[in-house]
């Protein structure tokens, strides 16, 4: 018999959360898979994550009142062993990466047949980093992620991962406040507004730390 693979489903669109549980419990029982809860947002995950001590977490990228990676860094920081997955309907390397900077263990594409999406979840069980097949890992190197930022805009996200804010940001670059804040406006939105944990990792990631 196949040991139990908890897991937890979230999304914000109820009914695509209900059909991943239907297609997962059609289909991952033969596998030990277990859908043990599903929830809307981050409240209702975390208080289902600390009452089903799930093993994994198959969570959808974007979400209207926070995103997937910003709720993987937040749970990982609750449950370090707990094993996340992101699910997305955006084919995106930039969006990809930044899912494994939050500590994603796992990505795949809602458009995926539900096989290799089960084999994802297996995988990661296993204790592999499946980050879709459609993705080398050279892909995922930091000379390819520059996430289509300037020159000045990653001066700005290496003095952002240090926690400055706009007034010593625009002091240390020598520009306005006003620039300043710009900058970081530009530099959120192409990273599609990271966690403070999220935003540090891309930082080291794309060798920034070292500059």
């Amino acid at each position: 018999m196949k040991s139990e693979i908890r897991v937890i489903l979230m999304d914000d669109q109820a009914l695509i959360l209900e059909a991943i549980a239907a297609l997962l419990r059609a289909h991952g029982v033969e596998h030990g898979i277990k859908v043990v809860a599903c929830a809307k947002n981050y409240h209702q995950v975390l208080e289902a994550v600390q009452q089903q001590r799930p093993h994994l977490v198959l969570l959808d990228m974007h979400m209207p009142e926070i995103n997937g990676s910003e709720v993987a860094y937040k749970l990982k920081k609750h449950m370090p062993e707990l094993k996340i997955v992101m699910l997305s309907s955006f084919e995106s390397l930039q969006e990809v990466a930044q899912a494994k900077a939050a500590g994603a263990d796992g990505y795949a594409f809602k458009s995926d047949p539900t096989v290799v999406l089960v084999n994802t979840l297996l995988e990661v069980m296993a204790g592999h980093n499946p980050f879709v097949s459609s993705v080398s890992p050279t892909e995922l190197l930091p000379a390819a992620l520059d996430y289509g930022l300037t020159r000045r805009q990653r001066q700005v996200l290496k003095l952002l991962a240090q926690g400055e804010h706009n007034k010593a940001i625009a002091q240390c670059l020598g520009i306005s406040v006003r620039t300043a804040e710009k900058h970081r406006a530009q530099v959120l939105a192409k990273l599609n507004k990271p966690s403070p944990g999220a935003l540090s990792h891309i930082a080291v990631e794309l060798g920034l730390t070292h500059d």
